[in-house]
């Protein structure tokens, strides 16, 4: 692939005190707290990874998931949570069999075409329960490059075997949880050879 907390930032004012109209009257000062700036480069903490269909992902941390039922979903509104997301997210798409698929459709995706065009097309192929992936791809680490309270895109960067480090471009939206704004066909951005994990935060089942 290409290359729950909320961030708003809090004003407090104190309120302006006015005791009558003469030179002498005094205002209360103003007092005011500084934006915090989203930590954009810190991995998911406490992440325990396990094998779903033969890929290894992260199930739980500090960050979420809280839920696995019906598919893994429930993320902090934090950007290690869309991190989270995005990884479980992807590996939910490309492994989900016929009984789970219509479920990372309404769970973990959000509404528009590109969501009913990957379930039209899934709909079209049959992969039975339990199906494992061979010589699967393993997660090496993200950046995320674009943050708001409400949207962001993460660069997923992972170990394809007999193609190398690549990375592949992941957005998502928040709708009381991550969800991933699947691309519509032809928009679809490609995977894309990484040279080096320069710039990226490393993260990965090594790592646990």
């Amino acid at each position: 692939m290409k290359k729950k907390l909320s961030y708003t930032s809090a004003l407090l004012c104190a309120a302006l005190i006015l005791t009558g109209c003469s030179s002498d009257d005094e205002t209360a000062p103003t007092e005011t707290t500084e934006a915090v700036a989203p930590d954009l480069t810190s991995a998911p903490a406490d992440a325990h990874w396990q094998p779903v269909s033969g890929i290894t992902v992260p199930v739980k941390s500090a960050d979420g998931p809280d839920s696995s039922d019906p598919v893994y979903h429930g993320y902090a509104h934090t950007p290690q949570g869309a991190v989270l997301a995005a990884i479980n997210g992807q590996v939910a798409m490309a492994v989900a069999d016929d009984t789970k698929w219509d479920e990372v459709s309404t769970t973990l995706l959000a509404p528009g075409q590109g969501r009913d065009q990957w379930a039209q097309g899934r709909a079209l192929v049959s992969v039975a329960p339990g199906a494992v992936q061979t010589n699967p791809a393993t997660f090496q680490g993200f950046k995320i490059t674009e943050f708001s309270d409400d949207r962001t895109q993460v660069l997923l960067a992972a170990d394809y075997p007999g193609v190398g480090l690549t990375v592949y471009p992941v957005q998502l939206i928040w709708q009381n949880d991550w969800k991933i704004v699947v691309p519509t066909l032809g928009a679809a951005p490609d995977l894309t050879r990484l040279g080096s994990l320069e710039g990226f935060t490393p993260f990965s089942a090594d790592q646990a």
